[in-house]
């Protein structure tokens, strides 16, 4: 059985608004100075935006049009961020084998599956879509195209889209829906996984660990109403998740004979300042692993699925593992869930 091994990332945004600009919009509305004082404090600069709601604004959308404008933005996306990750690797459409797809933001059948053909993949490409998960979602789908790789000894596709601009909600804003307006951005992250034997370099997919903690499931939760995408998130979830984070990253490392001391660096999930701070002082994690995750939720705010996969991407280019060194992602989630993975440089 074949080795699947990461070979590429490529992360793409829709244009990007400064978040000063963004409070602004909801300044006259009720709530608007919760959400100016979240933006103040969130350490976040700017985020894509595929709605521009100073030119249409959607939080007066109803569901099936966000979802349609979320569909037909994400496919675009989606075209371009696959394009670049083939193109970077020298691969084309036609040489994949598999499509995976994971999105929360968009829900549709058909639906991100038809870049199959959209972006000149052969007609007998399989394709797999999976939603919505959250924030971990990279994560299970990462796994899914690893096993997939390993049994067909053939190229595959990763595609993470996830875009909140669609559903932006109407007011009035209290704490928690301010803190859902400033935190998540759109973006995309495509990752090419080949056969080890194909001689790439990369990163071999070496095992992965789950944590489930459903008694901490009201925490976060993410649901569709009549305005789209609702998102629920307690100010409890950043110790929630710090509380529990360890248990399945000692197991993922202790089976394979592993301690953190033996990890070069971590990919973790920019899901929030307070996210980054409590789970990386509960794993005692080197800062300039940690300083990755804060300059892409500085860029681009926390885009759910391609976060984490954006994180490993420049993890991976301006600290490239050698043969035989390890890194481990992270990404948490609705459930309350963990999920981790450990990777080895090749």
């Amino acid at each position: 059985m074949s080795t699947a091994r990461i070979s590429g990332v490529a992360f793409a945004s829709p244009p990007q608004v400064k978040m000063e600009e963004f409070a602004a919009l909801f300044a006259g509305d009720p709530g608007g100075e919760h959400v100016a004082e979240v933006v103040r404090n969130s350490a976040i600069d700017s985020k894509g935006m595929a709605v521009n709601p100073f030119a249409d604004d959607p939080r007066g959308w109803g569901t099936g049009r966000r979802m349609d404008v979320s569909l037909a933005e994400a496919r675009a996306l989606g075209r371009e961020v696959i394009g670049r990750a083939l193109d970077r690797e020298g691969l084309r459409p036609d040489e994949v084998g598999l499509l995976v797809t994971s999105t929360t933001t968009t829900h549709s059948a058909p639906g991100l599956d038809a870049l199959v053909h959209e972006t000149g993949m052969a007609p007998g490409t399989e394709f797999l879509s999976i939603g919505p998960m959250g924030c971990y979602g990279a994560l299970p789908a990462l796994a899914a195209c690893r096993n997939w790789v390993e049994v067909h000894g053939r190229p595959a596709v990763l595609l993470c889209v996830d875009l909140f601009s669609p559903h932006l909600q109407p007011p009035p804003y209290d704490k928690e829906a301010a803190v859902v307006l400033t935190l998540f951005g759109d973006g995309a992250t495509a990752v090419v996984m080949r056969p080890a034997e194909d001689g790439r370099p990369g990163l071999d997919v070496v095992d992965t660990r789950m944590l489930y903690a459903p008694e901490f499931a009201d925490d976060l939760q993410v649901h569709i109403g009549d305005r789209g995408i609702r998102i629920r998130l307690a100010p409890t979830m950043p110790d929630v998740t710090a509380s529990s984070v360890a248990i399945p990253t000692d197991e993922l490392l202790a089976r394979n004979g592993l301690g953190r001391d033996d990890v070069r660096w971590w990919a973790l999930h920019p899901g929030g300042r307070r996210i980054i701070d409590r789970v990386s002082a509960e794993l005692d994690l080197p800062e300039d692993s940690v300083a990755v995750a804060r300059t892409v939720m500085r860029e681009y705010g926390n885009t759910a699925a391609p976060a984490v996969l954006d994180v490993l991407g420049r993890l991976q280019a301006s600290r490239p593992l050698a043969s035989g060194e390890h890194g481990v992602a992270m990404a948490f989630g609705p459930g309350a869930t963990i999920w981790t993975v450990l990777l080895r440089g090749a």
